[in-house]
């Protein structure tokens, strides 16, 4: 059978020097549709989840009413769409169920009026109840969680309720909207249930945010990706980070001993999904060496393929030539500067929050330093900023946490 799928897969330096000690190596494995022709839809399962507390009042809830209603104008008819909105109480306006009647879906969405307070496990529970009604293994299924506050002491049962979406093939994508809301915590609910994340500031760009998740959920080419790395005796893989949407380490899931195994969600045609796997390599005597090979399982509904493979090795050079060895792959190596502002960010948060100023503050300069080569001085700028910040206050700002954590996690989307 024809593979829909093909597998790059890229190595930060196509030969190394013969030598008797271990050197480091990182391989892109880049994933994507073959075909450049727009895939058949899949029919979508669409759970929308709306803070309606009182913060949402005025300007936010007007904007987040017209992004739903744009959801319901884009969707098609064979789609699946529920909404649940919470405050600190939670109701279903819309059951799932097919999209029939879109104006009285608005007309519903148009009457939710903001009250109360932010609990958003019992919203989260609720709408991952109305998208496990309409869940099928043909369909996308997706929720969109959007807050503009922090949710009251039920974190771990948010986290639990990820982790079950993940486990279902039922994605999260959580939005937060303004300064004050978790941003670990929406990240967290996203990456555990192979979902996206934004940080809305204007409430204008909801809009934006819906659009995007609506025509990604049309773009989705594969379901139930899955890759899996088996290294050759000897190599050691040691980090392992996803890089679409965003940048997420997921070394301690997926690296297992020699192997790496990652499950991946789906796959949207326009973008494509990406790993960047270090490694360790033990010495070898000059010639061509087989790091391993990358293995990669998807589904295709819209075709009628299930459990399809496709198949890539990871080589490298062994060479006594000095110059062949110092040369490197710049798109590697682009990627792996990204990942390094990603790491060194989310390092000096950690610092930070453990009261280590000095070392938080180095971190981020270094963070800085790399943004800048990058040439995403706006970044950079930020970076700064809450240096001085550091230094005045012993914290970040809540604005500034937000930008960093995700302006560096979606520095990869620059690649689309």
């Amino acid at each position: 059978m024809k593979n829909e799928l093909n597998i790059r897969c890229v190595m930060s330096k196509d030969a190394l020097t013969v030598t008797g000690a271990e050197q480091a190596v990182y391989a892109l494995v880049d994933v994507k549709a073959v075909s450049s022709e727009q895939p058949r839809t899949m029919p979508a399962n669409f759970g929308l989840v709306l803070d309606r507390s009182g913060s949402m009042d005025g300007e936010k809830m007007e904007n987040l009413k017209e992004a739903a209603g744009y959801v319901v104008d884009h969707l098609n008819e064979n789609d699946l769409v529920s909404v649940t909105v919470f405050d600190d109480q939670v109701e279903t306006i819309i059951p799932n169920q097919p999209l029939k009647d879109r104006e009285e879906v608005k007309s519903r969405l148009g009457s939710v009026i903001p009250r109360g307070g932010t609990q958003i496990s019992d919203g989260l529970k609720a709408g991952l109840a109305e998208a496990g009604k309409g869940f099928s293994e043909d369909r996308v299924n997706r929720i969109l969680l959007l807050t503009d506050g922090q949710t009251w002491d039920d974190e771990a049962a948010c986290l639990t309720l990820a982790d079950e979406a993940g486990r279902k093939g039922i994605a999260v994508t959580s939005i937060g909207i303004g300064e004050e809301w978790n941003e670990k915590l929406l990240l967290q609910l996203a990456e555990r249930s192979h979902g996206d994340s934004y940080w809305i500031q204007n409430p204008i760009a909801i809009l934006d945010a819906f659009r995007q998740e609506v025509e990604g959920a049309q773009s989705v080419a594969a379901t139930n990706l899955s890759m899996t790395a088996r290294m050759s005796p000897g190599v050691k893989p040691v980090k392992v980070y996803a890089t679409m949407p965003m940048i997420s380490d997921i070394s301690t899931k997926a690296v297992n001993g020699q192997n790496v195994t990652a499950d991946l969600g789906s796959l949207d045609s326009r973008r494509g999904q990406a790993m960047l796997i270090e490694a360790r390599v033990p010495p070898q005597k000059a010639g061509k060496f087989r790091l391993g090979q990358v293995e990669v399982t998807y589904d295709m509904p819209s075709r009628g393929i299930k459990g399809q493979r496709v198949k890539a090795d990871l080589f490298v050079m062994f060479t006594d030539d000095a110059a062949a060895a110092a040369k490197v792959n710049a798109e590697v190596m682009n990627l792996v500067e990204k990942v390094s502002a990603f790491k060194l960010q989310t390092r000096a948060l950690t610092e930070a929050e453990a009261g280590n100023i000095a070392a938080a503050t180095q971190k981020l300069q270094s963070a800085a330093t790399v943004l800048l080569n990058l040439g995403e001085d706006e970044l950079a700028e930020a970076a700064e900023r809450e240096i001085l910040s550091l230094k005045r206050t012993g914290a970040f700002t809540a604005a500034g946490t937000k930008k960093l954590e995700y302006g560096t996690r979606k520095l990869t989307q620059a690649l689309k």
